[in-house]
This record gives C-alpha cells, structure tokens and sequence, in this order.
C-alpha cells in the first residue's frame, strides 16, 4: 500500500469528511504527467505560497486547540503545523489557498494570539459555528480546511497513529482477539 491509498483510507477512517479540494490534492498526486492524465486545472498556483510567522503561529495555536496535548501528543508535537504549510503550498489551487489565508487573517485580528486559552476556544467554536451557518454547496471554508488538515497530519504522524492505535507491525501472525473495554484499536503496518 502506498502513502495516497492509506491517506485514502484514514480519511474512510474518520468518516469521509475530506473536502473537495483535498480530494483533488490527492488526486494530482496520483497522477502522472505523459500518461494521458490531465492535470493543468489541478495544479497549485504559480507562485508559490509563503507563509509569514504570525501566520505560522495562528495555524499552530488552531492545531494545538483542535487536539491539544494531553497524556497523549498534541498536533504541534506531531509536527502538524508544518504538514499544514506543505499541503498547503503543494497541494491546493490558488483559491483555496487565498480562503485559508483570509481565513488566518480573520483570526490574527480578532486576536486568537493575544487571547486566553478559554476565549480563543470560544473564538474557534463561533468561527466553526459561521462556518455552518454559510456552507454553501461546493464551496470550502476555512474552518472546514484547517480542521480537516490539523487531523489529517495528526493521523499520518507515527506520533499520532501510536497514541490511537495499539501499532502491531506485520507480517506477524493473526489473532483473533477481544478488544477489552478502554483497550486501545490495532493498527497492523508493513515494516520495510
């Protein structure tokens, strides 16, 4: 199994909840130019994307509130801010990079940085709450792009598979086995 396929399946895991544009990112990574594929309409914009450090700070303190650290690794511990930034930069069309970053900029000047921990919460819970209110049919928020990236990262971590998942590595024998109450699921990988 390659990395698309089993990001493929992590997002069958969480429910299907991948957005279009996220779905087109993996699709113009599955594809290969000369094959007959068409992909001019999928690739990112023709500048690339920089981000500047408030930027950086507003997208790890939205990671960070999505899943914080517990007794279990936060998404700045995974390295999820800069899995945002990549996909970003080399996955999405330049629209949708524009809504993310209007999006940032909403945040830094409501002042998500300067807030307390319970207002930048209640600041994150009214911008999901917009976000549900204006969905509109085939368009992406915000919200709904850094949500669903913060988790993507955060599952394709080793870090994050292992706080979920009891990681058993194949090829190892198979068990059936009983999945006693609080235990965490198993998650079989290949090892090379």
């Amino acid at each position: 199994m390659n990395r698309r396929e089993a990001l493929s399946r992590v997002s069958l895991m969480l429910g299907g909840t991948l957005s279009a544009p996220t779905l087109l990112a993996f699709d113009r990574w599955s594809r290969v130019p000369g094959e007959g594929a068409k992909i001019d309409a999928l690739i990112p914009a023709s500048q690339p994307l920089s981000l500047n450090e408030e930027q950086r700070e507003v997208i790890a303190r939205v990671a960070e509130l999505i899943i914080p650290k517990t007794d279990t690794p936060g998404a700045i511990d995974t390295g999820v801010p800069a899995f945002i930034e990549l996909m970003l930069r080399d996955g999405y069309t330049k629209p949708v990079q524009d809504t993310f970053l209007a999006g940032l900029g909403d945040l830094a000047g409501k002042g998500l940085l300067t807030a307390s921990p319970d207002q930048q919460t209640r600041l994150l819970k009214q911008v999901e709450a917009d976000a549900l209110a204006n969905a509109k049919a085939g368009s992406v928020s915000f919200w709904q792009l850094i949500k669903e990236l913060t988790v993507w990262g955060y599952f394709t971590s080793e870090a994050g598979i292992k706080s979920s998942f009891d990681y058993q590595p194949n090829p190892g024998k198979f068990e059936a086995i009983k999945i006693r109450p609080g235990q965490k699921d198993f998650m079989y990988g290949n090892q090379v």
